[in-house]
């Protein structure tokens, strides 16, 4: 049975002020996520690459219905990929369907959520 379903949309530009503020990072990204932020040497991929996080982890907020608050915060989960590069994400007892996708300038995440 759906749960719920989530989407969030992001400028990528407004990513790039964030390559030196660790504070924003820390709160935002897991240690994982920001490891491979910073293997990441092309200025245009990082920038895409925060931001397509970020939009995952607004969406997730949104097809839980609670928003970013004390029941779910921006670490609470982690984009992970496939072998092939399928991204996907873990959370409680719920089946996470996602879809990350971006053009030149945005970035957009959308999630289903099941739960039997």
């Amino acid at each position: 049975m759906i749960y719920g379903i989530g989407t969030d949309i992001e400028e990528i530009s407004r990513f790039y002020e964030f390559f030196d503020k660790a504070n924003y990072l820390e709160k935002i990204y897991t240690e994982k996520e920001i490891k491979e932020f910073y293997n990441i040497n092309n200025p245009r991929k990082k920038a895409e690459f925060l931001a397509s996080r970020y939009v995952v982890k607004e969406a997730m907020s949104k097809a839980l219905g609670t928003g970013i608050s004390k029941e779910f915060s921006f670490k609470d989960i982690e984009v992970e990929k496939t072998d092939l590069g399928k991204p996907y994400i873990i959370y409680q007892d719920f089946i996470c369907h996602l879809t990350i996708s971006h053009t030149k300038t945005t970035a957009v995440a959308f999630i289903v959520l099941e739960r039997e």
